[in-house]
C-alpha cells in the first residue's frame, strides 16, 4: 500500500509578480550610479523602465525632491519592496 502525502505547493512568483504587487507602494530604487530613489510605483514594463511619484534622491545626509520620475530600466540594478503585512 502507498500512501501519498498531500503537500500544498505554494505559488510560484515571477519577478513581474512581485513588481506588479507592489505597484502603488514606496519602492526604493538603487541605480548603476549608486544612487537611491525612492518613491511610489505607478507603472513600469518589460524593461523595468518605472514611473515613480513624489520621488526623491536618498543621499547620506539629506533627501532631494524630485517629483515624477521615469527611470529607464537599464539604469536600475536593484529595487526594494516594502515590508508584507503581518510578516
Amino acid at each position: 500500500m502507498v500512501i501519498v502525502k498531500m503537500v500544498a505547493q505554494q505559488p510560484i512568483l515571477r519577478p513581474k509578480d512581485i513588481i506588479s504587487a507592489s505597484l502603488q507602494k514606496t519602492v526604493v530604487v538603487k541605480l548603476k550610479s549608486q544612487k537611491l530613489i525612492r518613491g511610489t510605483l505607478n507603472s513600469f514594463d518589460q524593461h523595468l523602465n518605472l514611473f515613480l511619484i513624489n520621488a526623491e534622491e536618498i543621499q547620506e545626509s539629506s533627501v532631494v525632491a524630485l517629483g515624477d520620475v521615469i527611470i529607464r530600466g537599464d539604469n536600475v540594478i536593484l529595487l526594494i519592496f516594502p515590508k508584507e503585512e503581518g510578516g
